[in-house]
Order: structure tokens, then C-alpha cells, then sequence
């Protein structure tokens, strides 16, 4: 194993006063809204220029999810402490057409470990992984399957390496990756009707468990956590 960077990852974890339920991807979207109403002055929480209001094209450093009825917000670097910072408890949140209020915030900190691996690691989607852009999507659907296997891989390399530059990670050695198990699913972002995959992949780098890549992974895709 050879290291090649640790970073702080900050993850909270919020409870709500009441049960709240919903699809996942309409409660992240709800969520990344109200947090970045209510940290407003923080554009590490809503990635737009505090001056100009222009979006800011760069990894999003905090990341929203939600799971099992729970929000889920992860930190890295330099988000990981302004997530410890922040006044949790009694915050009320408009999520949708409800207000909730948090009653607990459970918060972690670790150290995320990025190396390469002698061997092939494995890790689990636990959401999907959107890798496709409307442009590269209409080339794979007129693949032969043996194609469309060697284009989701090349983009599967392709979204890892983008999030690890992202997060200031080199990867000095050739990065190998292969979906091992997928299952395709239809995803929709910002109007559009995309197409995400979740499954198993493969990878020669040790990756740390909420480690997000591939495209809108601040709105809750491309979670990965190790098998």
C-alpha cells in the first residue's frame, strides 16, 4: 500500500423532531437548499460566488445525503471543521412544504485515507453514480454491449480521477477500474433524465468510506463505501 494522502472528513448526522419521510433524491435536494439558506455566507455549502451569485465549478467539498429518514452531511478538508463549527441542535430547516427542527447532531471525524493498492479493492455504490453527460450518453447508447463495458470503465476512471483531483489527491501510477456488478437506473437532475448506475466496481486505490464521484455528487450520488 502506498499512501498518497489523508484528508479530514466530517460527517453529521441529523435527527429530526418528527419521522420524515420521502424519495431520498427529493430530500437531498430539499436539504442541500435549506442548509445553504441557512449558512448563506458560506459558499462551501451552496458552491456559488458570494459577489458575483455565479456557480462555482470545482469538487464540492460538502455533501449532502439523506438516509434512513436522516440527513447526511459529509465535510472534507477544510469543510470538514466548519462542519464541526456549526450550530446544529434546535436549527430549524424548511424541508419542502414541512419545518423541522434538529434534535441531535452526531458528528464524526476521521482521517480518509487515499493509496494505491498492490491488488484490486472493491467498493459498493450505495447510491447511483451519474458518469455520463448528455453528449457521451447518446455516443454509449449506439455501443455494442462489449463497447458500452469498455466506455462505462473509461468514464468510471475517468469521474475517480476528477474527484480526486478535486480533493488535491495525485495519482502518480496508472489508475485501473472495472465495474464488477451494475444495475442501471434512471435518475433525474436539474430537469434532465439521466442515467445512473449502482453496483460494485473494483479499483487498485484505497478510497475511504463517503467518498462521492461522478457528476451532482453535493446533491447524494456516487456514494461509495468499501466492501
Amino acid at each position: 500500500m502506498h499512501s498518497l494522502a489523508k484528508i479530514p472528513c466530517a460527517q453529521v448526522e441529523l435527527t429530526w423532531d418528527r419521522d420524515v419521510s420521502g424519495v431520498s433524491v427529493q430530500r437531498v435536494r430539499q436539504l442541500r437548499g435549506a442548509l445553504a439558506t441557512a449558512f448563506r455566507g458560506d459558499p462551501l455549502f451552496h458552491q456559488h460566488d458570494l459577489e458575483t451569485g455565479q456557480a462555482l465549478y470545482r469538487y464540492p467539498r460538502i455533501q449532502y445525503r439523506w438516509w434512513e429518514g436522516r440527513g447526511v452531511v459529509i465535510g472534507w478538508a477544510e469543510a470538514a471543521q466548519r462542519l464541526l463549527d456549526q450550530p446544529w441542535l434546535d436549527l430549524e430547516l424548511r424541508l419542502g412544504d414541512e419545518t423541522v427542527q434538529i434534535m441531535d447532531a452526531a458528528l464524526t471525524l476521521q482521517q480518509g485515507e487515499f493509496a494505491m493498492s498492490e491488488r484490486l479493492e472493491r467498493y459498493h455504490l450505495r447510491s447511483p453514480a451519474l458518469i455520463f453527460n448528455q453528449e457521451n450518453y447518446q455516443r454509449y447508447q449506439q455501443m455494442s454491449e462489449l463497447e458500452q463495458a469498455r466506455e462505462r470503465d473509461r468514464l468510471l476512471v475517468a469521474q475517480l480521477l476528477i474527484a480526486l483531483r478535486g480533493l488535491t489527491v495525485r495519482v502518480p501510477e496508472r489508475l485501473y477500474a472495472t465495474f464488477t456488478h451494475i444495475k442501471p437506473l434512471a435518475s433525474r437532475y436539474k430537469g434532465q433524465d439521466l442515467l445512473g448506475f449502482r453496483g460494485e466496481f473494483a479499483c487498485n486505490l484505497n478510497l475511504p468510506d463517503g467518498l462521492a464521484f461522478g457528476h451532482a455528487v453535493s446533491h447524494g450520488y456516487g456514494w461509495v463505501i468499501r466492501l
